[in-house]
């Protein structure tokens, strides 16, 4: 449980957040944030420690909770368990160089802005930007670290309901050993939405993409070194603690090995996958602190109608059933698209009414009146490009 509390402190109340984040939690993250740059495992779990809460608190307390001004508390128990120190001393060794290490760390975002060439509409611009805003850790007490995060960082995992971004089981990325195996993972997950059809697919890079996503641009100059102590150790710890099933093979130019080809394969038998292939999508209405859970059980992400679905030959079938939405209607994401449009606007509002009210009243109708939706079936395909209904 997360919850959101106001600390007095020299006559002024100072909001903070406690997380108390389980193994099999969640944590979100916009697609924009590449990863932090040059941390620890330890130091990056941490971090991820303290996102999970502040989506939490989010979710819980309504938008706008956590700001720049918000302490969020990683306690040392929570956090020693959730990175497997089990003796007090190995816990204090290491929050204690968490500490230290942490306040100077920076992130790396990719951000579109306007382009100024006659050619292009959007350029991307690679920003680095400090991650902490204030880190304390009490002398007497020792009992929990407690941080604020910068406004800039802020958004890329806070108020994430209507933008691109990725959930991750914390389970899976805690159960990694190395920073640069919690980055190759992160990067298949962000992008397995874009294969979701497949039952298995291919993903290229380049060497230097690969070195450069799992930060190892220096080390390594030689093909057989860099697979021996790098690659094959990452690979071998992705399939062996993840959801993933992992291979992959070269790609060369000539005689040199200039990328690497991965393989990935999701974990359904053969004759699942023929059922589902041929099997009706069910789209689900799903609440954003449930996306791990239903992702989890074997739920796919359709990134056109922004809604999970499974199929009604899916063997966790009733598993999902707290998910069904009223049959004919639209989920929750799907009605914010629709609502959001501007030309659905202009043509469905009302004289007198504010845009905010008809949203509300609108998606409320589009969740639960099958009629109406069914009246404007072709106005939604046009939206969505697909047939949601």
């Amino acid at each position: 449980m997360n919850e959101t509390y106001k600390l007095e402190e020299e006559g002024e109340y100072i909001p903070y957040c406690i997380g108390t984040i389980r193994h099999d939690g969640v944590v979100s993250t916009s697609n924009r944030l590449i990863r932090p740059i040059e941390l620890s495992a330890n130091e990056y779990k941490a971090l991820l420690y303290a996102m999970a809460a502040a989506n939490q608190t989010e979710k819980n307390n309504g938008s706008g909770e956590i700001t720049e001004q918000t302490y969020i508390y990683l306690y040392k128990d929570n956090l020693g368990e959730l990175l497997g120190l089990e003796k007090r001393n190995s816990v204090n060794v290491a929050i204690d160089r968490i500490y230290k290490e942490l306040s100077s760390r920076v992130a790396h975002f990719i951000i579109e802005e306007s382009s100024d060439a006659p050619r292009k509409k959007t350029k991307k611009v690679h920003s680095v930007v400090p991650i902490i805003r204030e880190l304390r850790w009490e002398d007497d007490l020792k009992n929990a670290i407690q941080l604020r995060f910068t406004s800039e960082v802020l958004p890329y995992f806070t108020q994430l309901a209507g933008g691109n971004f990725t959930t991750y089981q914390l389970k899976h990325l805690f159960a990694l050993d190395s920073v640069a195996s919690m980055s190759l993972y992160t990067f298949f997950i962000k992008n397995e939405y874009k294969y979701q059809s497949h039952e298995s697919y291919t993903i290229d890079l380049s060497l230097d993409e690969l070195k450069d996503l799992i930060d190892n641009k220096k080390k390594y100059d030689r093909w057989v070194d860099f697979k021996r102590y790098v690659l094959d150790k990452i690979i071998k710890e992705i399939n062996q603690y993840t959801d993933l099933d992992l291979a992959y093979e070269v790609i060369k130019k000539g005689r040199p090995i200039v990328g690497i080809r991965f393989k990935l394969k999701d974990r359904h038998s053969n004759h699942q996958k023929v059922a589902l292939k041929s099997a009706e999508k069910v789209y689900l209405d799903v609440p954003f602190e449930d996306n791990g859970v239903v992702k989890s059980l074997g739920a796919k992400f359709d990134t056109a109608v922004r809604a999970w679905y499974i199929y009604k030959g899916d063997t966790n079938y009733k598993e999902f059933s707290r998910w069904f939405k009223k049959e004919g209607c639209l989920t929750e994401s799907q009605a914010n698209m629709v609502v959001n449009d501007s030309l659905f606007q202009m043509d469905f509002a009302e004289v007198g009414i504010s845009l905010e009210d008809f949203r509300r009243t609108m998606k409320h109708k589009l969740k639960n009146d099958a009629v109406f939706v069914q009246s404007i079936r072709d106005r939604l395909k046009g939206i969505f490009n697909a047939n949601i209904i």
